[in-house]
């Protein structure tokens, strides 16, 4: 295969030509000497249309291509500052920036979706305190539907420093989530977790270990009336309200994926909303929405807390409750 003109390059982004031996292949087999992306994230470009076929949009990963065809990459538009309720830089200490990341907002940035994602704004985000030379790093993934506290490390010494400190157990993540049921008092879910090549997570019956287990601390509960007018409140078009709903605090130490949310369904309570870890029939958030904050981050020498932007929040939390919560984000031990 062979490279396309320049000024067709310019025009349409990078370019190749079919030659006679990659005659026949699939599109997306056809595209990798284009993109550094897998089968899967290549697969995803073609479908959402990022790929011209001699000029014109395709896509179908499966189209076989033939000689002299003239496969190219949709250039894309640099990603520009997101709003601030969808994305914001908090602040800088030392060689680390802070950010909020809204719920709905993809942390990383996904094979063949360039764009949409935190990592794909953090240059943008970052700019007004990066000094010449440095380059953010995203140090952790959030959920796309969880919300709060991202860090970004200035330079490669600094990612370094975050993730040792993570493996000696010295970085403190503190959450908030709202969880289904009434949960009694203080517990810690250990068990081990299984991410491997999995959408959902699965527990395994051994222990994680002490950097791996989550913390739960009910901060209220909600029953009766109080939590049939949340329930609605969050869950309208639901058939009916679960019994009764907790406002629980949440810590970890390291974090793998969906940890608090694997780790609370398999308590018997699951984040309100989460379709994926809820019991079939469960009420399902306003599109498919679960409510997970991750409020404060406390590493060695830094931290930094934001709290969750939940407008219900304030509404149904008597004051003591909402004392508690400013605590649990405010105090670290």
């Amino acid at each position: 295969m062979s490279r396309a003109p320049a000024e067709e390059e310019a025009a349409q982004g990078p370019a190749l030509t079919i030659d006679a031996e990659s005659a026949g292949m699939r599109l997306d087999k056809a595209l990798a000497p284009l993109v550094s992306e897998g089968v899967r994230g290549r697969r995803r470009r073609i479908e959402e249309g990022g790929v011209l076929l001699n000029g014109a949009a395709c896509r179908e990963p499966a189209r076989r291509v033939r000689a002299g065809d003239v496969v190219a990459l949709v250039r894309a538009e640099p990603p520009s500052e997101p709003p601030q309720d969808v994305a914001r830089l908090l602040g800088r200490q030392g060689d680390f920036c802070f950010l909020f990341k809204g719920a709905g907002l993809h942390s990383a940035a996904l094979p063949g979706k360039p764009g949409d994602s935190l990592e794909a704004c953090l240059p943008a985000l970052c700019a007004p305190v990066l000094a010449p030379g440095e380059q953010p790093e995203l140090l952790q993934r959030l959920d796309q539907g969880t919300s709060g506290l991202v860090c970004a490390a200035l330079t490669p010494e600094a990612a370094c420093a975050f993730r040792a400190a993570e493996a000696a157990g010295q970085c403190e993540k503190r959450y908030l989530a709202l969880l289904t049921g009434a949960l009694a008092g203080p517990v810690t879910a250990r068990r081990r977790l299984d991410t491997n090549d999995r959408r959902t997570t699965r527990l395994l019956d051994e222990d994680a270990g002490p950097l791996r287990r989550t913390e739960f601390l009910p901060l209220h509960g909600f029953e009766g009336e109080a939590c049939a007018r949340l329930s609605a409140l969050l869950a309208p078009d639901a058939a009916e309200a679960p019994p009764a709903l907790t406002l629980a605090a949440c810590r970890i130490r390291r974090g793998a994926r969906h940890q608090i949310r694997a780790h609370a369904a398999s308590l018997g309570h699951p984040l309100f909303g989460d379709g994926r870890y809820a019991p079939p029939g469960a009420p399902a958030g306003t599109a498919g929405q679960f409510f997970l904050h991750h409020g404060l981050l406390a590493l060695p020498g830094q931290r930094c807390s934001i709290a969750p932007p939940w407008p219900w929040l304030e509404d149904n939390l008597p004051p003591e409750a909402r004392r508690r919560v400013r605590a649990w984000l405010e105090t670290v031990d």
